[in-house]
């Protein structure tokens, strides 16, 4: 019995099959609670399916199909690659900051992470697997964009999971900075919240009872890789952004990937914020400190 519920533990948590479920839930979730969010997320979303998006796909390391879309600015000073959340989306999540950095003269490329939309992929890697796709597609702008420009690795959620466990691999020199916004610390942490808060069970059997069927079914350990290992080596500055209120990550795991991040670093309290809604709480001040800290004028 507990194998059973672990295998539909390990497909809601990781797998592609489950997204249309958490879609739907996710979009009462966010209409009852939080309809003020909406309603500033909803501007930011309509002004970016009205840029020019070139579409663009490369292969992960593992032959997966990644997409995303590129969104250039005429005079850009810097290239920001967005990664959005679990079970979220290139047009939503950390998206609604893309217009001010695109005001900031930044060119945008916002990608379908693996297991999402039109990228391919069966399971989700929460961070595990994605930081190599974010490489890839770190590979796919030092030939395809002016190499004089820095770059800047966004994500929120498992985004900012994702581009933290990158920063702790060998970089390109182009890459400038991170901002990451309501990151989580590991990816077995995390199944087991979810496990106590959705399952109300024994959290720390079903996750091991997940992750053994995540490394056979999945191809990866929730183990092998945390953003606090991460944080140990990372070289580049790192923004770190997360609302105390957040009831799904929690506050408490930014300060801890905060405090034991060993390169420049600084963090942004969203006081009574939700989960990702670290910009929109106060978006004055958010891009105000960060364009500080990253000192672009």
């Amino acid at each position: 019995m507990k194998s059973f519920w672990a295998y539909i533990y390990l497909n809601l948590a990781v797998g592609r099959t489950a997204h249309i479920l958490w879609e739907i839930k996710k979009l009462s979730d966010r209409i009852r609670k939080n309809r003020k969010k909406l309603k500033g997320e909803r501007k930011q979303i309509l002004w970016l399916h009205d840029q020019v998006l070139e579409k663009v796909e490369i292969k992960g390391r593992d032959g997966i199909i990644l997409r995303g879309r590129l969104l250039k600015h005429p005079e850009a000073e810097r290239i920001v690659l967005m990664f959005h959340g679990w079970r979220g989306r290139w047009d939503k999540d950390g998206a609604a900051l893309a217009k001010e950095l695109y005001e900031k003269k930044s060119s945008i490329l916002l990608v379908d992470q693996r297991a999402h939309q039109t990228s391919g992929g069966k399971y989700i890697g929460l961070g595990v697997l994605e930081r190599y796709d974010c490489l890839k597609w770190l590979e796919y702008l030092e030939h395809h964009t002016n190499s004089s420009l820095p770059i800047y690795l966004f994500g929120v959620s498992m985004g900012a999971a994702t581009v933290l466990m990158t920063s702790g691999l060998e970089l390109p020199e182009r890459v400038a900075g991170v901002i990451a916004d309501c990151g989580f610390t590991t990816p077995y942490e995390m199944i087991r919240i979810f496990a106590k808060k959705y399952f109300k069970t024994k959290e720390i059997e079903v996750a091991d009872a997940v992750n053994c069927l995540c490394r056979k079914k999945a191809g990866y350990d929730l183990k092998e890789c945390s953003t606090l290992e991460a944080m140990k080596s990372c070289r580049v500055p790192v923004f770190f952004a997360h609302g105390t209120e957040d009831m799904l990550v929690p506050y408490k795991m930014t300060v801890q990937n905060y405090e034991t991040c060993v390169s420049e670093k600084w963090l942004f309290s969203a006081e009574g914020a939700a989960h990702t809604g670290s910009y929109l709480s106060d978006p004055e001040r958010y891009m105000g400190e960060l364009s500080d800290f990253f000192r672009w004028d």
